[in-house]
């Protein structure tokens, strides 16, 4: 057997039906109300609680009045749940058995599972770090600070409750609202029902940290999802563009996506250059993450750039670096790509599903809807790129990363704030860095500035009076 075949085989085994019950304060709630959880086969792996909306409403109620802890506790709790999310059965999973789940339900490569694995934890263990860079320099967080007494801004919540609607589509989604513990929020997560084993892992490691007044798994439908949003102070939701739509006037919900990841190559770059940094782009995170480019606007010959791509492309081995879907998924997929200038043909499914190679599709026009497509697999679409015609296909993307040295190009796409981040150079889209802000940073949602001055000199007179 090939060694990507058995990594492919090890992948698809699983310790058993794995159960995800609610979890809040410390304790497991379970419903009559199930969900299956298949893997990538259609095989069951696990299966869900349905929490009805009348128990959500109780539980958020109970977490208002539940005690705080301080900021540095709170960190000090974080570091340990960092530890714990890496190393500790939570659950009733080791770390591998896990992994393996993880990538068995996502389809995406173990590699890409374990790194996010990592990334979580890091980001765990680094949330001073985080929250620092986050922080206006004239602010604080506590009135204690020194620089109250000269006045300053107080670094406050907007509000005391947050519910979090997660994706299913890969783990990383679980790196940023563990923020919102930090910065003293009752966070409550709707897990995915395609992988809620993450959630599930990561409040475990928090209730073992000492957090589990502060953190609760709430896997519910979307009737439930929408009690969670109500009754919330806040709310993060993920999903595309009608669940950006639906929330757009709602400044209590922060909408996580669509991506719409893109990169310019320039006229004054080589295309041989400017290929390896696309081709990472794309597979990156499987393909599956909103930063993995979805599209490439080329100024010069796109058609002869899309044909580089694809031989670049071709080399992408399954398991290693694609992501794996259902029969159905599949061949939905290939129904979508038919129109395409090379139609997008699936593999057939093995006992751990469909391999979704990489597409890439070529148009006419930066115009052209396909432009805006994205797919949870590596498919990108490449289009000619006029500065002067094409430059509304590059605005309210995520990530665009500029191939090229023109100062003119450059400085038009910095000036655009509807791009959320913007790279400069040799640099993939799928690049992410804990201390910069991934579409803003988190607390721009969830915290405010308010002024505040405090004479220390005459709390203390009073409180010995």
């Amino acid at each position: 057997m090939a060694a990507a075949d058995v990594g492919a085989a090890v992948a698809c085994r699983y310790p058993g039906i794995q159960t995800v019950e609610a979890r809040c304060l410390g304790v497991s709630h379970n419903s009559r109300r199930r969900e299956e959880v298949l893997d990538v086969a259609g095989r069951v792996v696990g299966d869900c609680s349905i929490m009805p909306g009348v128990y959500i409403q109780d539980k958020i109620a109970q977490m208002r009045e539940a005690p705080s802890l301080t900021l540095q506790q709170r960190y000090q709790r974080l570091d340990k749940a960092a530890q714990l999310y890496m190393e500790a059965t939570l659950a009733g999973l080791g770390p591998q058995e896990y992994i393996a789940l993880v990538t068995g339900t996502t389809g995406l490569p173990r590699a890409i599972v374990e790194a996010s694995v990592e990334s979580i934890s890091h980001g765990l263990s680094s949330m001073r770090e985080i929250l620092r860079a986050a922080t206006p320099a004239g602010a604080v967080w506590e009135i204690g600070d020194p620089a109250a007494e000269l006045g300053c801004s107080l670094f406050s919540r907007r509000a005391e409750v947050l519910s979090v609607i997660a994706a299913g589509n890969g783990p990383g989604v679980h790196g940023l609202w563990p923020q919102a513990i930090a910065m003293g929020y009752r966070t409550l997560v709707r897990p995915s029902s395609r992988e809620p084993f993450t959630a599930q892992r990561l409040v475990g490691a928090l209730e073992l940290a000492g957090l589990s007044d502060y953190v609760a798994l709430v896997p519910t439908d979307h009737s439930g999802a929408e009690t969670l949003i109500a009754q919330s102070d806040l709310a993060i939701v993920y999903g595309g563009p009608d669940m950006a739509a639906r929330y757009a006037g709602n400044a209590s919900v922060l909408v996580q996506g669509p991506g719409r990841s893109k990169l310019i190559v320039g006229r004054d770059v080589s295309h041989d250059e400017a290929v390896s940094v696309v081709a990472q782009s794309v597979l990156g995170r499987g393909g599956a993450a909103c930063v993995s480019a979805s599209a490439v606007l080329v100024e010069d010959d796109p058609e002869g750039f899309a044909n580089k791509l694809r031989k670049a492309l071709a080399h992408a081995t399954p398991r290693q670096s694609l992501p794996f879907a259902r029969e159905q998924e599949a061949a939905a997929y290939e129904n979508l790509l038919k129109s395409d200038d090379v139609p997008w043909v699936h593999d057939r499914a093995s006992a751990c599903g469909a391999p979704l190679r990489p597409h890439v599709a070529l148009v006419r026009s930066a115009a052209d809807p396909k432009v805006q497509r994205e797919l949870p697999f590596p498919c990108v679409t490449v289009a000619p790129f006029d500065l002067r015609e094409d430059y509304a296909a590059l605005s309210g993307s995520l990530v665009v990363t500029v191939l090229s040295r023109q100062k003119y190009l450059i400085e038009r796409v910095l000036a655009d704030a509807s791009i959320s981040n913007v790279y400069v150079g040799d640099i993939p889209t799928t690049w992410m860095d804990y201390r910069v802000p991934h579409d803003g940073y988190l607390a721009d949602f969830l915290m405010c500035n308010r002024g505040v001055r405090v004479n220390a000199q005459w709390l203390a007179a009073t409180a010995a009076g």
